[in-house]
Order: C-alpha cells, then structure tokens, then sequence
C-alpha cells in the first residue's frame, strides 16, 4: 500500500527492524480482537519515504466497511496544528503581527475582566467577583493557550447529560456550551462575540490552561483573509499540501463512503491476575449510521471550530492517514511539500512555528511556564503553534496522534476510531504504541549493526589469532 505519491522503502533502508514493527502490528492485531478499537491506520514515514504502513480492522463495524488510507476520522485538537499553519501563513505574508491584541480584530476582547475565586480550583486571583485584566490578550497569547480563556464540560454524545466535572471553569461555560449544541450560536463571529462576554480564568500570560484559543485564531483567520475559515485553510494550507480529504463537513453520501464510526470502548472482563481489562465491549456514538454523524453538513451548528471541538462534542476537521502524513511530511521539510512541489511555508516561518513559545518574553511574565497539566511527567512540555515540543520532538494528539522528529526526518502518525480510558491487560509501551514500537525499531537495528560489525571483527581476529578478535568475542557474550 501506498501513501499518496510518496515513496516507499523497507525499514532497514531507513535504520529501523521490521521484526520490531511487525511485534506492534500484531499486537494491533489483538488490540482489535480484545474489542479494545473496531480499527485503526498507521505509518512511518522516515528521510521522505514511507517505511512503515498498517491499517486494520473496520472503518464502520456495523456495516462490515474495511478500514482504508483514505478512511475520515475526526480530527478533534489534530484540528489545531492546521490552524496554527494558517495563522503563520498570515504572519509570513505580513498581514498581522503575532503580539497584535486580539481587539485590534475582534473589539469585544478590549476589556476582559479576570474572575477571582476563593478556592485553589482557579488559576487567577483569590476573592470574590472579578477585576479588570492587567493586559490585553495577544495572538500568541490565543495560540499557547495562556489567554485565561477555557474549555467548557464535554461529552462523547449529544443524547448524554452534559454533566459538569468539579470545576468551576466548567461552570462557567456551561451555558454558553448549550447555546452552541443547540444551534444558536450559528457562526464563529457570534461565538467569539459571545465568549468575550465571559470572564477570564486568570490575567492573560500568567498561566498556561488549554482553551478554545484557536477557535478565536480562526476567527482572526477569517477576518484578516476576508475568507471563511474552511475555505483559507483550503486555499493557503491544504490544497498546496495536497490534503484533498481533510475538511469541516461531509455530505451524507461521503460520510457513508469514508466517515469512520467512533467508539467508545467500556471492559466487560478483567485479567485474574493483573487486574487489567483483557476484553471490551464497543459502543457507537455519533449516530448510529455515517450520515447522521455530527460532521455532516447540517446536522449541527455550522460554526468551523479552529480548535477542533464546539460545543459539547461536535466540531473540526475530519481527515485521513495519507493527508495526515503530507502534513507532517511538509513540516519535516520545513514548508516543502514533497508530493505537490510547492513551498507552502518558509523554512524560517517553519523553524519559528517548532520552537517553545511558553518562554517567549512576549507571552509570560513569568520565567517559563509549566506546560501540559493533565499530567505529571508532562508538566514541562512546550507549546508551539503545532502543538507540544521538547527539543526536535513535536506531538499533537485527539483520538488518534502523529510526532514528528525534526533531527532525524521521522513522522509517526496513529488514527483509532475508538475512545476508551481504560488500561489494558498486557499493554508496553514498546510493543503496543507505534512511537514507542519505532524507537524499539531503532534501537534493535543499531544493535544489530553493531553484532553483524562485531562479528566480522571477530572472525577476521579468530583468523588471525588477534587480541582484538578476542575482545569483540567477549563484549558481545557479556
């Protein structure tokens, strides 16, 4: 199988074991038969070529669809790197200014107030009421998701309760996410107007909380292009890169040929001994056939959510494992897309859109801010307009995931169709999970380079009666 024009090789030719990546394969495999996901599209892509391609299992279980390349999963915060794309494109063009207000675009962000609580559950001021904000939020402010703006509660299906989940944040936004589920917030300029009417969590560069950001990135988008969101994206990010499957809305008819169903996967059985999950039972959300999913045209609100969520569940862009990989192909290559010969982004905007902006001066008054907070071990990760970044490393994530490795030209994409927030028996991290798969791939090749290397030494030393065969001989038996 292949990706779109891009080339093909074995993994060897690019430094990596098959027996490693054919361990995480089968180990798909069982994933699958465990009920853990209905299906699922991987790749590799090392130094420009494909090195790696797997796609399992069903794009819709219930009506027997076979997972394809070209299969549509939602995007959901994947959304957010395409936007982030589009707002350098702007910047490269010398149409805005990164440290630009946001009220120089939108005037209703002028004079935000800041709520202050009386509990540690808020990350701005202690009290009661609220104060006026010590600073404008900025462009980059918007994009690291160090505004004060938030997210409201969320659900994995229109028919569930929307159920607020201890915080007062959720709180907060509860409201305005019913008027969005319910359609009467109908496009991105209502919706900002109305989101600037709520209080920020805390003084705009003081704090680092995820937050509908980049929706209002894309209502800037926008305004600054004199174009719908969907159709800048497409004419500045996605047709240069060849992306022609990656889109907002679906007509009935394309989502019942390509729409994944999504899942969400709930244990039936455990693991005597560890205690883990070995079997689950998968249950469709999104409606029960590809057409009356949420992201088909007219289904739900039609606001184009930048983000990658409006509302409570619905919103962003949907798009497949091949274009996927011509995005993250073209940000290896610093803006070059390989497939379509066009340079869609400046290697400089490229460089500058990779590097960690939480220690910009222009976004924090602090010395640098903690990163990602849903995690402990990830508490110092950056933020850049793609997403998160540590080194040469950058990662985003929804239901599915792609990173990339700057350094050595490595792209590393996974796209399930299922949620489910259980571990599971018999999971590592080094077999079951791509990424970690492909470093184990690593690994094992250059171990095994090493042991071919040594083994010639060594026969040509036995030869000889060298002192130098010897060692070789011992340093491979310890």
């Amino acid at each position: 199988m292949r990706l779109s024009r891009l080339p093909a090789c074995r993994p060897e030719d690019v430094g990596l074991d098959s027996a490693s990546l054919k361990r995480h394969s089968d180990a798909i495999s069982r994933q699958i038969e465990m009920g853990y996901m209905p299906g699922v599209a991987e790749c590799v892509l090392k130094e420009n070529r494909v090195a790696y391609i797997d796609v399992q299992g069903y794009q819709d279980r219930e009506q027997q669809v076979q997972m394809t390349d070209r299969s549509l999963h939602r995007c959901f915060s994947m959304t957010k790197p395409i936007t982030g794309a589009g707002l350098m494109a702007l910047w490269e063009d010398g149409k805005l200014s990164l440290d630009d207000p946001v009220s120089k675009y939108i005037p209703a962000f002028k004079k935000m107030k800041v709520m202050k609580d009386s509990t540690v559950a808020m990350p701005g001021p202690r009290g009661g009421g609220s104060e006026d904000a010590r600073r404008e939020i900025t462009l980059r402010h918007l994009v690291t998701h160090t505004s004060g703006l938030g997210y409201g509660p969320g659900r994995m299906d229109k028919r569930e309760k929307l159920v607020v989940r201890n915080s007062a944040t959720q709180e907060m936004y509860l409201d305005f996410v019913k008027r969005v589920d319910g359609g009467l917030i109908p496009n991105l300029e209502v919706f900002c107007a109305e989101l600037a009417q709520l209080p920020l969590r805390f003084h705009p560069g003081e704090c680092y909380k995820y937050s509908f950001g980049m929706d209002v990135i894309g209502r800037v988008l926008e305004i600054v292009s004199g174009m719908p969101l969907d159709r800048f994206l497409r004419t500045r990010i996605l047709e240069p890169m060849g992306m022609r499957d990656t889109t907002f809305f679906l007509t009935p008819d394309q989502a019942r040929r390509r729409l994944t169903g999504f899942y969400v996967a709930k244990p039936c059985s455990k693991d005597r001994v560890s205690k883990l999950p070995n079997s689950f039972s998968m249950k469709r959300r999104d409606g029960q056939r590809p057409e009356t999913s949420a992201w088909v045209a007219g289904r739900t609100a039609s606001v184009l959510a930048g983000g990658g969520i409006m509302g409570s569940f619905a919103g962003g862009l949907v798009s497949s494992l091949r274009d996927q990989a011509l995005f993250c192909n073209a940000i290896v290559n610093l803006g070059y897309a390989l497939t379509t010969g066009r340079r869609v982004l400046q290697e400089g905007t490229v460089r500058a859109m990779c590097k960690n902006w939480l220690r910009l001066k222009s976004v924090t008054t602090e010395k640098c801010l903690d990163g990602w907070y849903n995690d402990p071990s990830c508490e110092r990760l950056g933020w850049c307009p793609l997403g998160f970044c540590e080194g040469s490393s950058l990662f985003m994530g929804g239901v599915g995931s792609w990173s990339i490795n700057l350094r050595s030209k490595t792209v590393v994409i996974s796209l399930a169709n299922s949620w489910c927030e259980h571990d599971i028996h018999g999971w590592d991290d080094k077999v079951d999970e791509l990424e970690g798969a492909v470093k184990c791939a690593e690994k094992s090749f250059k171990m095994g380079r090493q042991h071919d290397s040594g083994s010639k030494r060594g026969h040509r030393g036995e030869a000889s009666g060298s002192l130098k065969g010897g060692q070789a001989k011992r340093r491979r038996k310890a």
